[in-house]
């Protein structure tokens, strides 16, 4: 009994952060439960808000130097035969996993119509037809991947992403969002560069060894402002809707579907990978990663929880750091099934509000750009 007790104060002082994030979610539900009978002024739910909006600029101002010196360190790390195998099954997966999640999300928004009320009557009374010549905006999105893997200014893609607007003629426009697949690709080609310089490149090597050591601990640092930022999100959220039941029941269809999606792949589709792909149990291994998983839950940030993860893999799963400091950034970046999901139930949950029947060509042209743009 002694030994189970030391145990428990063991975890809980290993994961204090987690604890600390999980009575941060529970507080901010129930704070924003018990100030809403309130009706509070606007003012006033800005204000607790406020908090939450301070951390989630932090994680934001963190996600470029964390994912530039991790890419370009973890890629110099390798050698150049095992960094290609690597690199190549990396994003098979990625777009793999990608394809099969926006599937799913598709198959069950065609199976269930969250767009469409109880009754089976459209929404919007006067349908529209969808949009004239599906092809030309598909070879588009083709072009513009290029356009985005190959950016003509790293310092622009930072912060804005090409694409090609269609008005009376095409013409190439920018608009606000990192460009990750440009920034990624950039650091795949320097670090790759800098692994086969020898003692030329070792000093570049320790400066983005350095950068990537002094964000991890920003980060870890910064996450200490979880459990109350988390809290204040969560709380100001509730507080803005103001008639939350309306809304319920507005939007019961399309958050069943998404839950029912999100549940399909990360309780079946995410287990029967490790099975086939190793041969093991794979809910033994879930089990392990219940720390990250849980700091995902409470953050809704893969760029808060990458910390957690890359301890949890190189210290409770045993994985080869080398791999988890290529693998895991380029996840956090270009691997966001969860979020692909979503997109696209979103997207036909919209267009079936607006009366638009999406034939097997539309929802084609949905999965391909969904994934063009994550």
């Amino acid at each position: 009994m002694v030994e189970i007790e030391e145990g428990k104060k063991s975890w809980i002082r290993r994961n204090l952060m987690l604890v600390l994030t999980l009575v941060g979610v529970v507080t901010g539900v129930l704070l924003g439960f018990s100030l809403k009978a309130l009706h509070l002024n606007p003012d006033y739910i800005m204000l607790i808000s406020y908090p939450g909006e301070l951390f989630m600029r932090f994680l934001k101002m963190i996600i470029l130097p964390l994912l530039i010196s991790c890419l370009i360190y973890g890629t110099a790390s390798l050698n150049i035969a095992a960094n290609g195998k690597i690199a190549v099954r990396t994003l098979v997966y990625f777009v793999c996993s990608s394809v099969i999640a926006i599937s799913i999300g598709l198959c069950l928004v065609v199976i269930i119509r969250p767009g469409v009320d109880s009754t089976a009557t459209v929404i919007v009374s006067e349908p529209r037809k969808p949009a004239a010549n599906p092809q030309v905006k598909l070879l588009d999105t083709f072009l513009d991947l290029g356009r985005n893997l190959f950016p003509d200014n790293l310092f622009r893609a930072t912060f804005q992403q090409t694409y090609t607007a269609q008005e009376s003629q095409r013409s190439l426009k920018f608009r606000d969002g990192t460009n990750s697949m440009g920034i990624v690709f950039f650091c795949l080609l320097l670090g790759g560069i800098l692994g086969t310089l020898g003692e030329r490149g070792k000093t570049t090597i320790a400066f983005f060894q350095g950068t990537l050591e002094a964000t991890m601990k920003i980060v870890r640092g910064g996450m200490w402002m979880a459990p109350i930022g988390v809290c204040s999100i969560i709380a100001g959220k509730i507080l803005e809707v103001e008639n939350l039941s309306i809304v319920l029941a507005q939007l019961g269809k399309f958050i069943l579907t998404t839950c029912i999606g999100e549940a399909i792949y990360q309780l079946i589709v995410l287990q029967a990978y490790y099975y086939v792909i190793i041969r093991k149990n794979p809910f033994k291994f879930y089990i392990q990663l219940f720390d990250p998983v849980i700091a995902g839950f409470a953050t809704c940030s893969t760029v808060a929880t990458l910390p957690i993860t890359m301890r949890t893999l190189n210290d409770v799963v045993k994985i080869n750091p080398r791999i988890t400091r290529f693998v895991l950034p380029l996840a956090c970046s270009m691997n966001t099934d969860g979020a692909a999901m979503f997109m696209v139930i979103s997207s036909a949950f919209l267009a079936q509000m607006q009366g638009i029947e999406l034939g097997l060509g539309e929802l084609i042209t949905l999965l391909v750009i969904t994934r063009s743009y994550l």
